[in-house]
């Protein structure tokens, strides 16, 4: 059984749904692609053939009839869901889900906003954060309530409460009236009813009791080692765990070999950052060949910004990654991608600053696949 893990070395946006999907590409065996942080707020980017689309509640596989597993890790947004499912139709699109894993609802979305309106932190505005932060306070929503309708609903009046108690409780100036506003136009009979008809594409089961039918697993990664809630640069990082500690946790729970592991570190030519948190330089770049980014200034997250690529920050988030591994080897691969974008960048230089095993090095001079190739 071959694991890949996918990571993206910096603050996300690095090109993490090409990687995948040319994993996918070139493997001759059944696969699943296993999302194991962040959850459905990612926004990956396929371009097959003439398509071209942003997953977020499904894997970066779908295109090629890959099934996504959602580990006890994520999150999921059952109305989010059922509105990519119909846009992906043609290639009946699948999920297996933990039964653990957590379900966001619209009060974790409307709390979300509100605060993200007066901190500006650089969400997505999905209520991801909240359904993860609402979780670790004891106020749980999960998968498998959702095969029980009426405790699903009890449980969902339990989350609205604890809602009503924590802006009635805050201190903070105007986040009430933001939070009642977000909830406005809210129909919970609609949103209960998506909940119910997700069930027809989504199957829960435990990881270790799905495991087995498949010989490639592919992890997910989400946003960036330097958006880790432990080890980005607080307050704009992410609820979640973004090296591979969750997916190694999860190889290891079926008692696999860890050696049998490869990982594939992604970053683009130059540095990304949406939202207000800092960058490690402000040099302004001359980028050809944007016209298909997906990245733009939203509501949210604010400005998509670019800048000089600092080796620095790749060394920190690998060697921060690899305090994860212990002494198990794993089989480093390095993958730069956007090159098109950027004509002279030199690779041998940015190889020269990282002092790393890797077994293989990647570059991309497009968005799709086949635009992938080995450098050495």
């Amino acid at each position: 059984m071959q694991f890949s893990i996918v990571l993206d070395t910096g603050f996300g946006d690095a090109g993490k749904g090409l990687t995948i999907d040319f994993l996918a590409s070139r493997s001759n065996e059944k696969v699943l692609v296993c999302r194991f942080s962040g959850g459905h707020q990612v926004g990956h980017t396929v371009a097959l053939d003439k398509r071209r689309h942003t997953f977020s509640n499904f894997g970066a596989g779908t295109f090629r009839g890959i099934p996504t597993y959602y580990s006890e890790y994520t999150t999921i947004f059952p109305p989010a869901t059922m509105v990519e499912y119909e846009h992906l139709r043609t290639f009946q699109p699948q999920l297996f889900v933990h039964p653990l894993c957590m379900v966001t609802t619209m009060y974790d979305v409307a709390y979300n906003r509100a605060s993200e309106r007066l901190q500006k932190h650089g969400s997505c505005g999905v209520g991801f954060g909240a359904t993860v932060e609402r979780n670790a306070c004891g106020v749980t929503l999960y998968a498998k309530d959702l095969l029980f309708p009426w405790m699903f609903e009890q449980r969902l009046q339990g989350v609205k409460h604890y809602y009503e108690q924590k802006t009635g409780n805050t201190s903070q100036p105007g986040l009430v009236d933001l939070y009642k506003n977000e909830l406005e136009d809210y129909d919970e009979e609609k949103y209960i009813e998506f909940c119910q008809q997700s069930l027809r594409f989504t199957r829960v089961i435990p990881f270790g009791q799905l495991y087995n039918s498949y010989q490639h697993i592919i992890f997910e990664g989400s946003q960036g080692i330097l958006l880790d809630q432990a080890h980005g640069i607080h307050p704009h990082t992410t609820w979640s765990g973004t090296t591979s500690q969750n997916a190694l946790s999860i190889i290891q729970s079926v008692n696999v070999d860890i050696k049998d592991i490869e990982i594939y570190y992604v970053s683009r030519c130059y540095q990304t950052r949406h939202g207000n948190g800092p960058m490690s330089n402000n040099e302004k770049l001359s980028l050809i060949n944007t016209e298909g980014e997906t990245n733009i200034e939203n509501d949210f997250q604010g400005a998509f910004r670019v800048s000089k690529l600092d080796p620095g920050l790749i060394r920190y988030s690998i060697m921060t990654d690899q305090v994860y591994h212990g002494e198990q080897s794993i089989r480093k691969n390095l993958v730069i991608t956007c090159l098109d974008q950027l004509p002279g960048f030199d690779i041998d230089e940015l190889l020269n600053q990282l002092p790393f095993d890797f077994c293989a090095v990647w570059t991309s001079y497009g968005p799709s696949a086949t635009d992938v190739s080995k450098f050495r």
